[in-house]
């Protein structure tokens, strides 16, 4: 019937224009895939078939089929708008449906998941800690809180060592002076006396008559170490000398004329070093002193060849003089030494005498291949301050505290001031206070007290003996010496530590047993690497650099890497070419494992961190004979050097190894130098890396072309999170569309191939676009033009129709 056939093609013409419609009205929305339909024609058949002469029965829908074909790609500012280029499909899941999407406007909800506008996942392939992509597809949440904390456990440093650079180390000899006087708590006079006669006592006005008169005698010096001798005194009216004054009554000018003659004789004499000096003794009494002019020597002064009235001015007789004595020393002689240079010359050396080890020392430095330093101790003990008013001066400084450990605090507190490079350290019991001088200069020691019997012990060296001073009130306060009565200080000299360059010898100390210097046996020296690492002089090694590291707490801490040139010889079978001694601080501390060998407390403190490392002959990292990296032994310190708290070490002695457990467990961690080279060319580090970090928060995302996600971090870390996943079907057109542009897997899809964007036929993800809808709206506008037209002529098929058949009704 041409009804039926009429209105199969208006149902066909109106499906038309409904999905054309749907296409227009999509023409913005991401990913949208235009739908066409397929018409078929229908044949009324029998089991016989419709024979050549069948006429048709109308249309039928056979299919409305989706377009996938790619839709262009617009960019936005969102990084997680992402559109595929090429074949595949995003994989949503919601509520456990899995479902396909070409539409990639994702952002994230509260939970951190990355979700489409109705709440659909975005599945992926997430990543483990240190970035690594697994293979078990799950949802893809983005860790919005604080980045935790990672440790450094591995450390790489890529550098070049310049195969020019000079050995700074040699071996020589290390020598202390230990002769028998050295340290020696030396008790004495704490100021020089000298030589005095005082003559006996006399009136004024003399009695004599001067112009009729002489008064004459000798004034001879001996023993002194210049101008001994003797000078003749005549005491009479002398030309042009007033009147007033030749009478010798003023005391001033018998003082003046005796020692003009002393210091101008006449000749043959020469002057000698005595001066004269009339002294006032009250109630009328007057003396004559006469004082050599040096101090501390033990000389004579003798007055003789009294002539005249002499017993007038205290001369005749003449009492004996008492000699003059030396402050007390740290009892060091003149002694000498060789020293002998690699070729054989001899320079020799002499100590002075009382010389202090700190001058010494410097002397010493002068000369060719010598080095010396010095240093001086005494202790301080037996320490009896009865009532608190004893004081104690030390090198020229009064001390007021009154205990051994008020002592300490202040002999430290004047260490960089009036007291230079001196410092004290009380002991455990409190009962020993010992002070030293750095620089080896001598330790002077005097007490005063207004209590008789305060005292103190001075200990030098512990083989000789110790000096008590004791005070002795009829001395007015001032203390005495147990060894010597007359003593009132103590004074104790530094000892020496010399080095000798590589070929020295020192020979010939001379005397060997009384000086400050031993018998120079070959016992007597060790074997010792000179300029030896110190990573704070700068010129005992070749190179260094530094590096930021992190504790397990995020905190920051700076490693640096010394290198040190090796020495090589030939001839000698324990060097090795092209070694180098690489060592190791964290913040300016040691980290190398414990000495057990030490005593306590030593044996449980770090040690310096040092490592071989060996090169190949063509310059490239010899990495069978470099020693394993591991830093086993370092506690995370905080800025006031207390540990702070995060993970401490373990060191070899308690299991550590260079397989590092993930998480950690301990600061361990490891040092690979691979790819390291010793060239002729300068020290350069060409990349270094380490994979601790601080804690950060998410400051922002990257999406590569592969679909990796990397989360970019406040501290500067990028941590890859996941890897999206693609999926792509055998027969797109069998995917069932579930609306909001996503499709659901059907029997006649087929099964999803899913995988990595850019893997087989999957296409590249582009992160911040979006796949715009593939419509062409021309080309919809003119089939809606059409559809309308076939709707059109349809209806008007009935119209005819219905014309024909009303004729045929008609017929009468």
């Amino acid at each position: 019937m041409p009804f039926d056939t009429a209105l199969s093609g208006i149902r066909a013409a109106s499906s038309d224009l409904s999905v054309t419609g749907n296409n227009i009205a999509n023409a913005s929305t991401t990913g949208f895939k235009a739908s066409r339909v397929e018409f078929g024609d229908i044949y009324a058949t029998s089991v016989l078939g419709a024979g050549s002469n069948a006429i048709g029965s109308g249309v039928l829908i056979q299919d409305i089929a989706q377009r996938f074909t790619q839709g262009n790609v617009g960019f936005t500012e969102n990084e997680l708008d992402l559109a595929i280029n090429g074949g595949g499909f995003f994989i949503l899941e919601q509520d456990g449906e899995v479902m396909y999407s070409r539409a990639g406007a994702f952002g994230l909800d509260d939970a951190g998941f990355i979700t489409n506008n109705t709440g659909a996942r975005l599945q992926g392939f997430p990543a483990d800690t240190a970035g690594n992509v697994g293979g078990i597809q799950s949802d893809i949440q983005i860790q919005t809180s604080n980045l935790a904390p990672r440790p450094t456990t591995q450390v790489e440093s890529l550098l070049n060592l310049d195969s020019t650079e000079p050995v700074l180390q040699s071996q020589g000899l290390s020598f202390t002076s230990d002769g028998l006087v050295i340290a020696v708590a030396q008790g004495g006079l704490q100021d020089a006396t000298t030589t005095t006669l005082d003559g006996n006592t006399f009136t004024l006005p003399l009695a004599n008559d001067f112009s009729t008169t002489t008064i004459g005698f000798d004034i001879q010096l001996s023993g002194a170490t210049s101008n001994n001798g003797t000078v003749s005194i005549a005491l009479d009216t002398l030309e042009g000398v007033p009147a007033t004054i030749s009478n010798f009554n003023d005391l001033r000018t018998v003082a003046s004329v005796i020692n003009s003659q002393i210091f101008s004789p006449a000749a043959p004499q020469t002057a000698i070093d005595v001066v004269a000096e009339a002294v006032d003794l009250g109630g009328g009494n007057y003396g004559l002193q006469f004082t050599a002019s040096v101090e501390g020597e033990n000389s004579q002064i003798a007055i003789i060849n009294q002539s005249g009235p002499a017993v007038q001015l205290g001369v005749d007789p003449a009492p004996a003089s008492v000699g003059g004595i030396a402050a007390v020393s740290n009892g060091y002689p003149l002694q000498s030494i060789d020293i002998v240079d690699p070729d054989g010359n001899t320079i020799e050396y002499t100590t002075l005498p009382g010389s202090s080890a700190a001058n010494t020392a410097s002397e010493m430095n002068a000369l060719q291949g010598v080095s010396a330093t010095a240093q001086t101790d005494l202790t301080i003990s037996a320490y009896n301050n009865s009532a608190g008013n004893m004081t104690m001066t030390i090198n020229g400084v009064t001390l007021l505290s009154d205990s051994l450990a008020g002592l300490e605090s202040e002999i430290n507190s004047l260490t960089n001031s009036t007291m230079p490079g001196i410092s004290a350290v009380l002991s455990t019991a409190g009962t020993e206070l010992v002070v030293s001088s750095a620089v080896g200069d001598d330790l002077r020691i005097s007490i005063a007290s207004s209590d008789d019997g305060d005292s103190v012990s001075v200990q030098g060296d512990s083989g000789a003996p110790a000096q008590v001073l004791e005070v002795d009130a009829a001395l007015d306060g001032v203390a005495v010496g147990n060894l010597d009565a007359s003593a009132n200080s103590v004074v104790v000299g530094g000892f020496l530590n010399i080095e000798l360059d590589e070929g020295y010898e020192l020979a010939n100390a001379v005397p060997p047993s009384t000086g400050i210097f031993q018998a120079l046996t070959a016992t007597e020296f060790t074997p010792i690497t000179l300029n030896a690492f110190d990573p704070t002089d700068q010129s005992t090694f070749n190179s260094a650099t530094s590096m930021t590291i992190y504790d397990s707490l995020g905190n920051s801490h700076v490693m640096t890497q010394f290198f040190v040139k090796q020495p090589y010889d030939p001839a000698e079978p324990t060097t090795t070419p092209n070694h180098w001694r690489m060592y190791v601080q964290i913040d300016g501390e040691n980290v190398g494992d414990p000495d057990i060998s030490l005593p306590p407390p030593d044996n449980t403190e770090p040690t310096l961190a040092g490592y071989d490392v060996y090169f190949n002959p063509d310059g490239s990292l010899n990495a069978a004979l470099t020693d394993d990296i591991l830093v086993s032994n370092w506690t995370p310190l905080n800025d006031g050097g207390d540990p702070n708290g995060a993970l401490g070490p373990q060191n070899v002695l308690a299991g550590g190894t260079t397989v590092i457990a993930d998480p950690p467990t301990s600061s361990n961690f490891v040092i690979d130098l691979n790819g390291t080279t010793q060239f002729g060319s300068a020290f350069s580090v060409n990349d270094v890396d380490q994979n601790g970090f601080a804690t950060g928060r998410l400051s922002g995302l990257a999406i590569d072309d592969e679909g990796v996600i990397f989360a970019r971090f406040t501290n500067g870390e990028s941590q890859v999170l996941a890897q999206i996943s693609l999926a792509d079907f055998a027969n797109q057109q069998g995917l069932q569309p579930v609306g909001n542009t996503m499709w659901a897997e059907t029997f006649e899809s087929g099964a999803p191939s899913v995988g990595v964007p850019g893997s087989a036929a999957l296409g590249a993800v582009q992160s911040g676009a979006l796949e715009e809808s593939n419509v062409d709206l021309s080309e919809q506008l003119v089939n809606l033009i059409i559809a309308q037209r076939n709707f059109q002529a349809s209806a008007k098929t009935i119209e005819t129709a219905d014309t024909v058949t009303q004729t045929i009704i008609n017929l009468r």
